[in-house]
C-alpha cells in the first residue's frame, strides 16, 4: 500500500530540506567558526569573522530567505512548465508531485512548511 499523499510530501521534503537547504545554510555558520577553511573560502571566512552577532544573525536571515526563495523557484519549475515532471515511485505506482500539492513551491517556506520542520540546522541555532 502506497503511503498518503502527506507523507510522501513530506518524505520529500525533509530530503529536498537536509539534502540541499541544510548544508548551504550549514556552510555559513562553519565557516564562520572555522580557524583553517578550505582556501577557497577563506575570503569569505575572514569576513564573516568580523560581524558582530547581530549582523551575523542578518547574514544568515538572508541567506535563510534566499535559499528558501530558490527552492521556491525551482518547484515553480515543475509547476508551470507542462514538459518537467517531478514523479514519487513506489512500487511499481509513480503519483506527480505537484498534481498532490496544493501547492508544491510554497511547500518549503510556508509557515510549519519543511524548511520549519526539517531543518537540523536551524535546530541546532
Amino acid at each position: 500500500m502506497m503511503k498518503t499523499n502527506r507523507a510522501i510530501l513530506d518524505e520529500f521534503g525533509e530530503k529536498l530540506i537536509n539534502k540541499c537547504f541544510d548544508p548551504a545554510y550549514g556552510n555559513l555558520a562553519s565557516l564562520k567558526l572555522k580557524e583553517n577553511p578550505p582556501l577557497i573560502f577563506e575570503e569569505y571566512s575572514s569576513l564573516f569573522k568580523k560581524l558582530d552577532e547581530k549582523d551575523f544573525k542578518t547574514l544568515q536571515n538572508y541567506l535563510r530567505e534566499s535559499l528558501g526563495g530558490m527552492l521556491f523557484n525551482v518547484l515553480r519549475l515543475f509547476e508551470e512548465e507542462e514538459k518537467l515532471k517531478l514523479f514519487y515511485e513506489e512500487d511499481g505506482k509513480q503519483l506527480n508531485l505537484v498534481g498532490i500539492s496544493e501547492d508544491l513551491k510554497s511547500e518549503p517556506i510556508i509557515e510549519n512548511g519543511w524548511i520549519e520542520r526539517f531543518s537540523d540546522e536551524l535546530k541546532n541555532e
